[in-house]
C-alpha cells in the first residue's frame, strides 16, 4: 500500500512538472496542416492539437479559418489570372491600337467608343495608383446588341476578372476584399431596382479609401470591407439611379446590321489575349505611378465628378499622343448621356417659362400651366397619372432652397416665385453649353427682343388691362439693338394717341411703318414676338 502511494505521488509530481514546462510552439505549419485536412481528419485532430499546444480550441479554429482564406486568395480562380509581365518595354500606342482592333474584331461599335473601352482597360491595370474609379457602363436600347460579347472580351484583357451575371452587395465587397478583382457584371438591367444596399456599395467604390462596415455575426466586432475596385456593368437601357450615372462612363451599343461582318468570339482565352495582358502588366509597372500624377487638361464644361471620371483616361491618351481623340469622344459620350435629375429638369423648364415672360415673377399656377403644356414631359403625369401640383412643385424646389412667396400686384397677390430666387440654382445646376444651344444664334449679332424685367407690378398689370382688357404678363418696354447701338427705347409711360408716325415727346424720334433692324427691314405684320403667345408690338400702338 505504501509503495502504491509513492507511485501515485511520483506520477502527480511528474504531471506537475509537465504542466510547468512551456508548451511546444504553435507554428504556422501546424495551422496550415490543419487547414489542408479533410473535414473528418480536422474534427479528429483539432482537439488533440489544442491540448498539445495548450491553446483554446476556439482560438485555434479562427487561426485555421484565416489560413484557409489565405490559401483561397493565393489560389487563382481562373487560369488567365496568372500574368507574367513582358520582358521588354512596351510601345504603348501600338498596344492600345491592338486592344482597340481586338475589340472591333468581335463587336460592332464606333471606333472612338472602342478606343475609350481600351483606355478603361488600361486604367484597370494601374488602378492601384488611381484616386477615382469610374464605372464602365455598357448599355443598349435593345437586346442582341453585342453587350455580352464586349464584356467577354473585356474579361480576358483586365486583371483578375470575375465575370458574373448580377451580384449581391455582400458578394461584391467580400470579393473585393478576398481577390481585389476587376468585376465584369452582365445582365444588370434591373440590378439596382429596390436594391439600396448594392447601390451604396457600388457608389462608395468610386473613391479610394471608401468602404463599408459590417459586424461579425459571431463576435459583433465591426469589420471594414474595401469597395474600391474597377467595375464594368452591362444592361439594357440606363436603369441606374442618378447618383450612379454620374460615376459612370457610358458606351452605347447598337444591334449590328446584316452587312456588318465581325469575327466570332468563342469566349475562350487565346495567345493574343495572353500577349496583351503581359504587355499591359509591363506597361503598368513602367508607367502607372507617373500617369497617376498627371493633371491632364479637361474639355470645357468637365468639372467635379465628370472631370474625375476622365482624368486618368486622358492622362493615358495624352501619353500615347491621342489626347484630342479621347477628349472628343468624352464630349460626345457626355452629350449622349442624360444625367438630368427631376430637379434639374424642373429648373430648366422654369427658366424657359421665365424667359418667355416679361415680368420678374410667375405665380405657381402659371408655372404649373407652362410645365404641363408639353404632354411628352413628365410634369403632365407626374404623380399616378396626374399633373404636378403646386405642393409637388414646392417640394422639388425646396431642395434648392427656393421657396414660394406672395407675388403680383398688391390687389391680386398669389403664391409664386421671383426670377431672382432661381439665379444661384440656374448658375450651379444648368449646363452653360445647353443654355447656349437653346439660345441658338449669337445674340450679339441679332436684334434683341428680350425686355428688361418689369419691377413695377401695378403699372404692368394696369397697362395690360388698358390695352387688352385682361391682366397680362405683356410688354412694358422695348429694347431693340443693332450691333449694340440702341435704336429705340420706350419710356415707362406711353403717350396717346399713337399714329403710324407718332413722335416720342422727349427725344423726337419717329416710328416709321417699318423698323430698320440689323440692316434689314421687318414689316409690321412679321414683327417678332416679344413674350408669351399673343404678345406683339400691337401692345405699343
Amino acid at each position: 500500500m505504501k509503495e502504491g502511494d509513492e507511485l501515485v505521488q511520483e506520477l502527480a509530481e511528474l504531471a506537475k512538472k509537465r504542466e510547468a514546462e512551456p508548451p511546444p510552439e504553435l507554428t504556422s505549419d501546424v495551422v496550415i496542416n490543419l487547414a489542408g485536412m479533410t473535414p473528418l481528419q480536422y474534427a479528429q485532430q483539432l482537439g488533440r492539437e489544442a491540448k498539445k499546444y495548450k491553446t483554446p480550441v476556439r482560438l485555434l479554429e479562427k487561426a485555421v479559418d484565416a489560413a484557409r482564406i489565405e490559401i483561397q486568395v493565393d489560389k487563382l480562380l481562373e487560369p488567365h489570372w496568372e500574368v507574367t509581365p513582358a520582358d521588354d518595354p512596351v510601345d504603348a500606342a501600338q498596344m492600345f491600337a491592338e486592344i482597340e482592333a481586338r475589340i472591333l474584331q468581335h463587336v460592332v461599335m464606333p471606333k472612338d467608343l472602342a478606343f475609350v473601352v481600351a483606355l478603361w482597360i488600361g486604367q484597370s491595370w494601374i488602378h492601384q495608383h488611381a484616386t477615382y474609379s469610374p464605372i464602365l457602363g455598357v448599355s443598349s436600347a435593345e437586346r442582341d446588341s453585342g453587350k455580352t460579347t464586349l464584356m467577354g472580351v473585356i474579361k480576358f484583357l483586365v486583371p483578375r476578372a470575375i465575370l458574373s451575371v448580377g451580384i449581391s452587395a455582400a458578394a461584391l465587397y467580400r470579393s473585393i476584399e478576398k481577390w481585389n478583382p476587376t468585376l465584369v457584371l452582365d445582365e444588370c438591367d434591373e440590378l439596382f431596382a429596390d436594391n439600396p444596399d448594392l447601390l451604396r456599395v457600388v457608389n462608395s467604390g468610386w473613391t479610394r479609401g471608401s468602404g463599408i462596415v459590417r459586424c461579425d455575426p459571431e463576435t459583433n466586432e465591426p469589420i471594414a470591407f474595401p469597395t474600391f475596385g474597377p467595375k464594368a456593368i452591362a444592361g439594357k437601357g440606363k436603369k441606374m439611379p442618378d447618383t450612379m450615372l454620374s460615376r459612370t462612363i457610358f458606351v452605347q451599343m447598337k444591334r449590328r446590321l446584316p452587312g456588318e461582318q465581325i469575327g466570332h468570339f468563342r469566349h475562350l482565352d487565346d495567345a493574343g489575349f495572353q500577349r496583351m495582358r503581359s504587355q499591359l502588366a509591363r506597361w503598368a509597372q513602367d508607367c502607372g505611378e507617373a500617369l497617376s500624377l498627371a493633371l491632364p487638361e479637361q474639355p470645357k464644361g468637365f468639372i467635379n465628378r465628370a472631370a474625375s471620371n476622365w482624368t486618368l483616361l486622358f492622362a493615358i491618351a495624352d501619353s500615347i499622343g491621342a489626347g484630342d481623340r479621347a477628349r472628343e469622344a468624352a464630349v460626345r459620350i457626355a452629350g449622349a448621356t442624360d444625367l438630368t435629375s427631376a430637379g434639374v429638369a424642373l429648373l430648366r423648364d422654369i427658366k424657359a417659362a421665365f424667359d418667355a415672360s416679361t415680368l420678374d415673377y410667375l405665380t405657381s399656377k402659371t408655372i404649373i400651366e407652362r410645365l404641363t403644356e408639353d404632354p411628352e414631359k413628365p410634369w403632365a403625369e407626374w404623380s399616378r397619372g396626374r399633373p404636378i401640383s403646386e405642393k409637388g412643385l414646392a417640394h422639388l424646389l425646396h431642395d434648392y432652397r427656393i421657396f414660394s412667396r406672395n407675388v403680383g400686384p398688391r390687389t391680386a397677390q398669389a403664391k409664386g416665385y421671383r426670377r431672382a430666387d432661381f439665379g444661384d440654382a440656374w448658375e450651379r445646376y444648368l449646363a452653360p453649353a445647353a443654355e447656349k444651344a437653346e439660345e441658338g444664334l449669337d445674340s450679339d449679332a441679332l436684334p434683341s427682343t428680350r425686355l428688361p424685367p418689369c419691377n413695377d407690378y401695378e403699372k404692368a398689370e394696369k397697362f395690360g388691362r388698358e390695352k387688352n382688357g385682361r391682366s397680362s404678363n405683356d410688354i412694358n418696354a422695348v429694347d431693340v439693338r443693332t450691333g449694340g447701338k440702341l435704336i429705340l427705347q420706350a419710356p415707362s409711360s406711353f403717350p396717346e394717341p399713337w399714329g403710324p408716325f407718332s413722335r416720342w415727346p422727349e427725344d423726337g424720334l419717329e416710328l416709321p411703318s417699318s423698323l430698320l433692324v440689323a440692316n434689314r427691314k421687318v414689316p409690321l405684320d412679321r414683327r417678332p414676338a416679344l413674350g408669351p403667345p399673343g404678345d406683339s408690338l400691337d401692345d405699343l400702338q
